[in-house]
């Protein structure tokens, strides 16, 4: 996740650059030779502070936010896009420079030398974090490079970075620490405007109240989509469905030949049996329909049809391969070995390799989508914990499963890790609160004077206010 980040504060320094670029390429294209360029206009003040059409700011939004857009095929050259991404460029800058006047206002803008230091220093870090992650993709580094030869490798990198990108250490950090002075500067007036409100435990204990509320309503009954979520999406959950138990199990791997012909034929078997009830329900459905005469040509040679005992006789076959295995464990079981032990020795599944998972175990429910239905009802036909099972047959190979625990359904339990996860998130809540209130009365203290061309740039109304609910969020 960090290198993800990292590389995404590098894409964002890349981007505004070459975008910035591009409006200003684009803005020179629109006459074809002239003679001087176009002097900037005024669109606003900010308590005395003018906004040109050429501020810096403004424009790296807009340019952003074009860039963004032509990612996503809009067309850059509607009237109306521009206009849109223009209003907001404009109010982002408007905002920013509230935010900055008020923090002069506040005292809250200086830093002394050591937090500066230590930002640079951490932009540093991660400027190092992106060279040596280039590194690593290039693959030139091996087992046997030399310290020589990885100094080397990133000298490459450097190089590779300014070339095609314009950035290099010093201008990553210098660019990169006005950001976190803004970010510092914003945090420190969000904290100033709270005035000493704080997160209480009540705060806590009724913002995780509401998602357990949430998950039940959402997961109470269905464990598909509980499932579907939480293990597919990776969403967290506060509420469990009742039901579930924790299942351990040795997966024994076997020929890949017998596994590919029993699932064939179990696949060819369902098919077969599914097309025999279309074609019972279309017999009934023209039952009573007047007769057709009986095509010309002959039909086409079909498949051997394949039975159940087919079906039942590759399943064996895979059972007998394994059969000796089977019985090593089943003797180990009976002398005493642990199961556990046992899925280390004979287990060929690398999701029990996992300690916490074996501890766990996998959550196996009745309406469980996630597993093998051979799997799953092998799983839930155990009928008490420590119970195992008869070997079975699932599309990954044979299984050997043990009914490890019970896993309690309902709320989950509040932590100290979660109580502590909840307060930074309801007291980023509180400080967005605060600083959006204020930004509205500060916006509407008139301060702001827009000129004619500004007026043309202002963001409908309703955009106004879908930007302070998406600044809330």
């Amino acid at each position: 996740m960090m290198m993800k980040k990292l590389l995404s504060i590098l894409l964002s320094l890349m981007l505004l650059a070459s975008a910035s670029l591009s409006f200003a390429e684009d803005a020179a294209a629109e006459t074809e030779a002239p003679a001087e360029e176009a002097a900037p206009v005024l669109l606003a003040t900010v308590n005395g502070e003018e906004i040109y059409t050429d501020n810096n700011y403004l424009n790296n939004v807009i340019a952003y936010y074009m860039d963004y857009a032509a990612s996503y095929g809009y067309d850059t050259a509607d009237e109306d896009l521009v206009a849109t991404i223009n209003g907001y460029g404009l109010d982002y800058t408007i905002r920013s420079i509230l935010v900055s006047q008020k923090a002069a206002e506040f005292g809250l803008d200086q830093f002394t030398d050591e937090e500066i230091a230590v930002m640079e220093a951490s932009l540093r870090e991660q400027w190092a974090d992106i060279v040596n992650s280039y590194v690593e993709e290039s693959g030139v580094i091996t087992e046997s490079s030399t310290e020589d030869d990885k100094a080397a490798a990133r000298a490459d990198a450097e190089a590779f970075l300014m070339e095609n990108y314009g950035v290099n250490e010093t201008i990553f950090v210098d660019e990169y620490l006005k950001s976190e002075k803004e970010t510092a500067v914003t945090e420190r007036l969000s904290d100033y405007l709270l005035a000493g409100k704080t997160i209480t435990e009540e705060d806590i204990l009724t913002y995780y109240n509401d998602l357990v509320k949430e998950d039940r309503e959402a997961y109470g009954s269905d464990v598909g989509t509980y499932e579907f979520y939480t293990q597919y999406y990776g969403q967290s959950s506060y509420y469990t469905p009742e039901g579930y138990r924790g299942i351990t199990h040795i997966l024994l791997k076997v020929d890949d030949e017998l596994l590919n012909s029993w699932k064939d034929l179990s696949v060819r078997l369902e098919e077969q049996q599914s097309d025999q009830e279309a074609e019972s329900t279309s017999a009934e459905q023209s039952a009573d329909a007047e007769a057709t005469p009986a095509p010309d040509t002959e039909p086409e040679p079909t498949a051997e049809p394949v039975t159940q005992e087919m079906v039942d006789a590759a399943k064996q076959a895979i059972l007998d391969s394994v059969q000796s295995t089977v019985d090593e464990i089943m003797a180990k079981l009976e002398s005493g070995v642990s199961f556990e032990d046992l899925i280390a020795e004979y287990g060929t599944d690398s999701g029990m390799e996992d300690e916490a998972t074996r501890a766990a175990g996998y959550p196996v429910h009745n309406d469980s989508i996630l597993w093998d239905a051979s799997f799953r009802d092998a799983a839930m036909a155990l009928e008490k914990v420590g119970d195992v099972s008869k070997p079975v047959v699932s599309s990954h190979g044979v299984h050997i499963l043990q009914y490890l625990r019970d896993i309690p359904g309902g709320a989950a339990e509040l932590t100290e890790e979660m109580k502590a996860e909840f307060r930074s998130t309801l007291l980023a809540e509180m400080q967005n609160e605060a600083l959006n209130s204020a930004m509205d009365q500060w916006m509407a203290d008139g301060g702001i004077v827009y000129t004619e061309a500004g007026e043309a740039w202002k963001l409908p109304e309703e955009d106004a206010a879908d930007e302070d609910a998406a600044a809330a969020d």
